[in-house]
């Protein structure tokens, strides 16, 4: 949470994310998309585990701290469902440059039909707009289950949040989308009180 806090302007949320174990399927093109799936879960009140690379795990081993699991070790994220948890995916495998959803790995779909849980997707971006800090969107569409096209359904809401950025004043807030961190604020921000003052 302190990475959120401390680095990004504000991060906001549009959609319902409802209650009990699922598998929470993510794009992955950024630092914070770990960090931003740990606060999503601590907001929610719910136990999360994030599969992660071994590569990943052996370069950050704080990440265990946190909830981290091997990302081969889906026998012990399958338990994990069972208790009732949240298990994050980036199912795309590896981070990718911003832009159009990767071709997914069956990790979270074979997850979720294992443990008889549905998929949650989220389509994340994390962009320099108006601000001097980067500001993080998630767009969480409804839950799925195990039988739909997560590839399909991902794909589609990150087009969606793209367009909805395209289509925003960079220095306004996206229609529906709440914000659920005060984050850092830019120079201009910090200064409006005493310009206002002078003025």
């Amino acid at each position: 949470m302190h990475a959120c806090r401390s680095t990004l302007e504000d991060p906001h949320v549009k959609g319902e994310i409802p209650k009990g174990p699922m598998v929470l399927a993510m794009n992955h093109h950024s630092y914070f998309d770990g960090h931003l799936m740990g606060f999503l879960a601590k907001l929610e009140g719910q136990k999360f585990n994030i599969l992660v690379s071994e590569e990943n795990l052996k370069a950050f081993p704080v990440l265990k701290l946190v909830g981290a699991l091997e990302a081969r070790r889906l026998r012990e994220a399958l338990k994990r469902l069972k208790m009732g948890e949240w298990v994050v995916i980036f199912p795309e495998g590896e981070m990718y440059y911003p832009g159009p959803l990767g071709p997914l790995k069956p990790g979270a779909v074979w997850l979720a039909r294992k443990a008889g849980v549905p998929i949650l997707p989220i389509a994340c971006r994390v962009a320099v707009r108006g601000f001097e800090h980067p500001e993080a969107f998630l767009l969480v569409s409804p839950p799925i289950s195990p039988d739909e096209d997560l590839e399909r359904v991902l794909g589609g809401a990150l087009r969606e949040l793209d367009d909805i950025l395209r289509n925003t004043h960079p220095r306004e807030i996206p229609e529906g989308f709440r914000e659920i961190l005060k984050g850092r604020r830019s120079l201009d921000e910090r200064m409006l009180p005493l310009a206002r003052l002078i003025r």
